[in-house]
């Protein structure tokens, strides 16, 4: 699907359908008025029949309207003028597309960028909204072996903007849009993909290929089992000791065109491709959603994806920490000691705690790059969800001004993060009389003691920890990865750039 923005003269435009917004009270939008104008109040006389009153939720197809070029107008009920925030309009968009899926149209103008959000919301964060939304809504998991049988016939959407001074800026937001929803799409479908498909090889492999597209700015290394003995990556490796599949670490290093800084940002991935618990085996139910466990390392795809499309000015190194966590004879065990990268010897008393384990030699190897800062994405622990539920993601880091950036990028991306404390309080819960720490807490707190725990092993530069396992994916009906934190990171990328949005 192409998007295209434009200036407009809505009336004149030969397209299948255009859409416009109406709300409370029968008001009409900036764009449904000017067409109301052209067609002799036509929209208006049809609207006073009731059809629609502009309630969110609410939708009217008109056809062959009077002096206006287009085939059909489609009004989207859009509430209250002056009570729309960024929640309300995002649904609005779904329930154009959801209107959309059910006719045949192969283009179309959406006019719905003159709907007023808030102050924070201008030309360009309305566009980068619509577009992120309606590839969204448009989004199909890839069957495995099987061709799409229900083709969407929209293949082009214009955006229309109000005023042709906007276009530059709403040219802008489409490339950083469409470079966004690409990594978001990547991180969505290699996290979607069977665990007996996407093995740690399968995701060494997947560096390899998709970026020789890049390779003027990225080059990528693979860290087999062998390297990582030879590295004395012990935690890592005893994670993936019970699985045929053995485990591979992927470096991914971008480096931009006219980089403004010095700074080196690392991104590091939990890539999980399946998690059993190992000996601490996890409950039979819903372990098929196990498959998620890697959507930390899908993310970092996605966000350097999209750095290379923009070309930003930025140093990146990209971690890709994949194993897989099974029960065989060379499992790791509880009660088992392990000697991690950093020299540290951890107690093993959970085999199930084990993202922790893998990340903190990922966390030590990073050291070699010497980075300013450092962010470990992970679905690390069901107590974040208990904690923040699955719309939250939880921060934790040892930086006030990290802190600031990421929940800068957060509010600007509408990607809901919530920081949570690393007080030295926690640090007894980690006691071990066998080792210098133990790889859970005492039963209480286990998101932060998790996030403590990694906090060992980042001493030597800014860290943040973004725990995803409960927003990374979704359960039930409409299972499936999120993409998250993708968007949140990519903004937080461009703000580094110092991109301005206006």
């Amino acid at each position: 699907m192409n998007f295209f923005i434009k200036n407009c003269s809505l009336d004149k435009e030969k397209t299948d359908c255009i859409v416009v917004g109406i709300f409370n009270f029968y008001q009409l939008s900036v764009s449904a008025k000017h067409l109301d104008k052209c067609s002799n109040g036509y929209i208006k006389n049809i609207i006073k029949l009731g059809d629609i009153k502009g309630e969110i939720g609410e939708t009217l197809m008109l056809y062959n309207v009077p002096q206006i070029f287009s085939k059909r107008i489609l009004l989207i009920g859009c509430g209250d003028k002056n009570n729309i925030n960024i929640l309300i309009f995002k649904k609005i968009l779904k329930n154009t597309i959801n209107i959309l899926k059910k006719i045949s149209v192969k283009n179309i103008i959406c006019s719905l960028i003159d709907i007023n959000i808030s102050d924070q919301y201008n030309i360009y964060w309305l566009i980068r909204v619509t577009v992120l939304a309606i590839r969204e809504n448009l989004y199909k998991i890839i069957k495995i072996n099987k061709k799409d049988s229900n083709h969407l016939n929209l293949n082009l959407i214009t955006l229309n903007i109000l005023k042709e001074n906007d276009f530059f800026i709403a040219q802008t937001s489409l490339k950083h849009a469409l470079a966004i929803d690409r990594g978001i799409s990547y991180a969505k479908n290699l996290s979607n993909l069977p665990p007996n498909i996407c093995n740690p090889l399968y995701l060494s492999h997947q560096a390899q290929k998709i970026f020789k597209k890049y390779k003027k700015n990225i080059t990528v290394d693979i860290i087999d089992f062998i390297e990582m003995k030879n590295l004395k990556m012990n935690a890592y490796l005893a994670v993936g000791d019970g699985a045929k599949n053995k485990p591979f670490m992927s470096v991914i290093k971008y480096s931009g065109n006219n980089i403004i800084n010095k700074k080196v940002i690392a991104l590091v991935g939990k890539g999980l491709t399946f998690d059993s618990g190992g000996i601490s085996i996890k409950p039979s139910l819903n372990m098929d959603e196990m498959k998620y466990d890697m959507c930390g390392a899908a993310a970092v795809y996605g966000i350097l994806i999209m750095a290379a499309e923009l070309q930003l000015p930025l140093t990146i190194i990209g971690i890709i920490a994949s194993c897989e966590n099974m029960i065989g004879s060379n499992s790791f065990r509880p009660g088992d000691v392990l000697t991690t990268m950093s020299g540290r010897t951890v107690e093993v008393l959970n085999t199930d705690a084990e993202g922790r384990l893998v990340l903190s030699d990922a966390l030590t190897y990073v050291e070699r790059f010497s980075p300013n800062i450092v962010i470990d994405i992970a679905t690390l622990t069901g107590a974040c969800v208990t904690a923040l539920g699955e719309s939250v993601s939880g921060l934790f880091t040892n930086s006030e001004d990290l802190a600031k950036e990421l929940n800068r990028a957060s509010q600007q991306t509408d990607d809901k993060i919530w920081r949570l404390p690393l007080f030295l309080e926690y640090q007894k819960q980690l006691s071990s009389d066998i080792a210098d720490l133990s790889n859970i807490g005492k039963g209480k707190a286990g998101a932060i003691t998790a996030a403590f725990f990694l906090s060992y092993f980042t001493r030597k530069y800014n860290w943040a920890h973004l725990d995803i396992a409960g927003t990374a994916w979704k359960s039930g009906k409409n299972k499936g990865a999120t993409g998250r934190p993708v968007e949140l990171l990519s903004q937080f990328l461009l703000n580094q750039s110092n991109y301005t949005y206006s």
